[in-house]
């Protein structure tokens, strides 16, 4: 009983680091009646909200508002909200006479159009939670929030996804344990990062008589739960090793104010589920196939301008990869195939 009670002890102290984001300033709020999320909560209150918890009845209505009151909102949980059918203007498509049906994230929830036909993105958004009983995730609904991380859904099986709802190189979709391959095996979810479980999260500051695997044994922390990881301070072999060879689940690594020089081979080789990576401002060399099978990674990678080598093979299957952004003119040293048998995607800042 004792062993049982340190494990389950020990589970929940591993959730924490994520688990709290949600919990610290948290609004929780419930609507007894669609459409009056705006009487709940006044647009001055709704501009200082960046945690919030929404419980009851919502419609299109409330979207809209949320999406254009809620100027600094962060986290939503709509887990236990019920999203009922709507018919009118004043829904997300503005101006538009439209059926909103239940259960659906309407279309441009998130993303209102522009009259020159771009979007305004709801960039403060990182981290939603949507339902058990949500069925369709709306086209453009979630277009160029650029900076939304996580998208958990609570239903079992995949609902149904219009084109360009989400963007699958910006967004990790977090499902049910045991949902991953009914997700991953559907058409319209196979180009995301599906993980299973709980978002983890962990910060982890090292003075230089500490190490990696210290830190997070002292914090409880499982290294293979870890998805979005960020580190300050010293940063050795010893603690990359530890992230090529027990971190397989990493969605995000922050690496800008750590103190490595180096990022030594095979690193971050087939990290599947990596999105992005920021590296550390005083970095001088990538080792060969730092990257390599890095299939999700994307966007620009911009490297610091103390930069001098990159080895062979770095990027190698990183097909998602826009670009390798050199800032500084000190490369002396490039590896053959860089990006593999791809063109070379390395460009010097002008």
């Amino acid at each position: 009983m004792k062993r049982l009670y340190r494990i389950l002890l020990m589970t929940i102290i591993g959730l924490y680091p994520a688990l709290s984001t949600m919990a610290q300033a948290s609004h929780r709020v419930y609507v007894p009646k669609p459409g009056t999320l705006s009487e709940m909560i006044p647009p001055q209150t709704a501009n200082n909200i960046s945690h919030l918890i929404l419980q009851g009845n919502i419609n299109a209505i409330d979207f809209k508002y949320l999406r254009e009151e809620f100027k600094m909102l962060r986290v939503l949980d709509l887990s236990k909200a019920n999203i009922s059918r709507y018919t009118g203007k004043r829904g997300t498509q503005t101006e538009r006479f439209c059926l909103y049906p239940a259960n659906n994230i309407p279309a441009y929830a998130f993303c209102p159009p522009k009259e020159d036909s771009t979007y305004s993105d709801k960039s403060s958004l990182e981290h939603v939670i949507l339902p058990e009983h949500i069925k369709k995730i709306e086209e453009y609904a979630f277009k160029a929030c650029k900076n939304l991380d996580i998208c958990q859904i609570r239903r079992q099986t995949p609902p149904v996804l219009m084109p360009e709802a989400l963007a699958d190189s910006l967004t990790a979709i977090f499902v049910p344990t045991g949902c991953g391959n009914a997700y991953q095996s559907n058409a319209q979810w196979k180009h995301f990062a599906i993980i299973e479980g709980e978002p983890i999260s962990v910060t982890v500051k090292l003075k230089n008589t500490e190490n990696l695997t210290e830190k997070l044994q002292r914090k409880a922390i499982q290294p293979t739960s870890i998805n979005f990881l960020t580190i300050e301070g010293k940063l050795d072999e010893t603690d990359f090793a530890l992230i090529r060879d027990f971190m397989p689940n990493l969605v995000s690594v922050n690496l800008s104010e750590s103190y490595a020089t180096s990022i030594p081979e095979y690193t971050f080789t087939q990290k599947k589920y990596m999105l992005k990576i920021t590296l550390p401002k005083g970095l001088k060399s990538i080792g060969q196939r730092a990257f390599s099978g890095c299939t999700r990674l994307a966007g620009t990678l911009v490297l610091p301008p103390e930069v001098t080598a990159i080895e062979y093979g770095a990027f190698m299957g990183c097909q998602r990869l826009h670009c390798v952004l050199a800032t500084g003119n000190k490369i002396t040293t490039v590896g053959d195939k860089l990006f593999g048998e791809e063109e070379n995607k390395l460009i010097y800042k002008q």
